[in-house]
């Protein structure tokens, strides 16, 4: 006598973690860009006075905001 098996795997159980992956990636990059983006706003809108004060020049201003939403 012999046994057959006719199981066969569901291809979508592999599909919704890796969905949910997805989607939390996304979330997180959104909020490291929304994060960087107001970092930006924030020093643009200092004076060149103030930015001096800090010691920050005008045109780092885009990678120190990169910087900040890297390092936290």
């Amino acid at each position: 006598m012999s046994y057959t098996s006719t199981y066969t795997a569901n291809p979508v159980s592999g599909l919704m973690p890796k969905l949910r992956v997805l989607r939390d990636a996304i979330r997180s990059q959104r909020a490291q860009r929304q994060a960087m983006r107001q970092t930006y706003d924030e020093l643009s809108a200092m004076s060149d006075r103030d930015l001096a004060d800090i010691g920050i020049a005008r045109g780092d201003i885009r990678y120190i905001a990169s910087q900040a939403t890297v390092n936290g």
